[in-house]
């Protein structure tokens, strides 16, 4: 807490936190991974409304979650009236992308990572998988496909308009235009939503400029600090420093 409130002195704003990291548990003593949920929406929810008057920055360090929560967070941090900026030290997937999203400037190391936003659709038995692949699946088998295949598709339709509108929601008036005037907007959220790329795909902070997003590397070295505060209770390789 020291450390934050030394941040939020010398960035002049207030700071926010999400970060996820492995966590050791009992069982058969294997990790366990956090992700975005319910919990982080209502919790940075709160966090925004009680600092409605002043700028905002959101350290995020996750490997995304569920698509609806961190919906609720990127809107939230969309409308809030004062300037936002969300940093990444390592890496901020998925979920995490769409809340970067958001945000009036998005800082990265230049070694950090975000990734596309194409939403993942599934069910226990045949596991989880991008929406764009079940509609691949669908249109390749035809009527062959069955019944489970033809419903995850119909889903996965709906998940990508969604996705896609929400991405158009949070870039609006944020992508810079054509080299003839043009604008990006279209473009930029296919390159994120439409399965171009493998869901894992790391995209560094040149290739996301040069997708097209507002993205500096001007990234504050107090945070790096910050960050070493923030170790896995277990780890199953030690490293000496």
């Amino acid at each position: 807490m020291a450390k934050l409130k030394a941040l939020e002195k010398s960035h002049g704003c207030k700071v926010l936190t999400m970060i996820h990291r492995r966590e050791a548990i009992s069982l058969f003593g294997l990790p366990a991974y956090q992700y975005i949920d319910e919990e982080d929406a209502e919790q940075i929810l709160r966090w925004i409304r009680k600092y409605k008057d002043y700028p905002l920055e959101l350290i995020l360090h996750t490997p995304g979650g569920q698509l609806h929560s961190s919906i609720q967070i990127a809107r939230a941090l969309r409308r809030h009236p004062k300037n936002t900026k969300v940093i990444i030290p390592y890496y901020s997937m998925s979920g995490g992308t769409i809340i970067a999203l958001a945000a009036n400037e998005i800082v990265m190391d230049k070694d950090a990572v975000i990734g596309p936003i194409d939403p993942q659709v599934g069910d226990l038995l045949r596991g989880t998988y991008p929406a764009p692949s079940w509609i691949y699946a669908a249109e390749t088998k035809k009527e062959k496909a069955d019944d489970t295949t033809l419903v995850i598709s119909d889903i996965s339709r709906k998940a990508l308009r969604l996705t896609r509108n929400v991405a158009k929601e949070l870039l609006e008036g944020k992508i810079q235009p054509g080299p003839t005037g043009e604008s990006r907007l279209d473009e930029v959220v296919e390159k994120l939503v439409s399965g171009e790329m493998i869901h894992s795909a790391p995209l560094s902070a040149g290739e996301a400029k040069e997708i097209g997003l507002a993205v500096s590397t001007d990234f504050p070295e107090d945070v790096h600090e910050f960050m070493k505060l923030f170790k896995p209770v277990k780890k199953s390789v030690e490293y000496a420093e």
